[in-house]
């Protein structure tokens, strides 16, 4: 999968989207999602990287009022249709008041 299919899916599902921090105007929007990249593994072969694309691994943070969001459901159902099978972890966050579902998405990315 690519990063731009990623992003595809996820505002297919009609919901607000942020990349690295939540924005300011979007803080208690509910349902959101917010994604960062956290690690890079170059692609290497004979001891050179190869091609220019690195495995970008994209942490995605989805957060509700409520568990099992039908917006979350269905991020799931299309990362499944496009055969992206991740493990998604749960908990309430007290503060906010809210659920927070996330999990983690491997990506082959340029990343220069």
């Amino acid at each position: 999968m690519t990063k731009e299919r990623l992003v595809e899916i996820i505002k297919s599902i009609d919901i607000t989207y942020d990349e690295g921090i939540t924005k300011d105007k979007n803080k208690n929007v509910y349902p959101r999602v917010v994604l960062w990249e956290y690690y890079w593994e170059p692609l290497t072969a004979s001891n050179q990287e190869y091609d220019t694309n690195t495995n970008v691994t994209y942490q995605i943070s989805f957060l509700s009022n409520i568990s099992r969001d039908k917006k979350l459901l269905k991020l799931r159902k299309l990362l499944a249709e496009n055969k992206v099978f991740p493990n998604i972890s749960h908990e309430y966050v007290e503060k906010d008041k809210c659920w927070h579902s996330y999990f983690s998405v491997e990506v082959l990315e340029k990343i220069e």
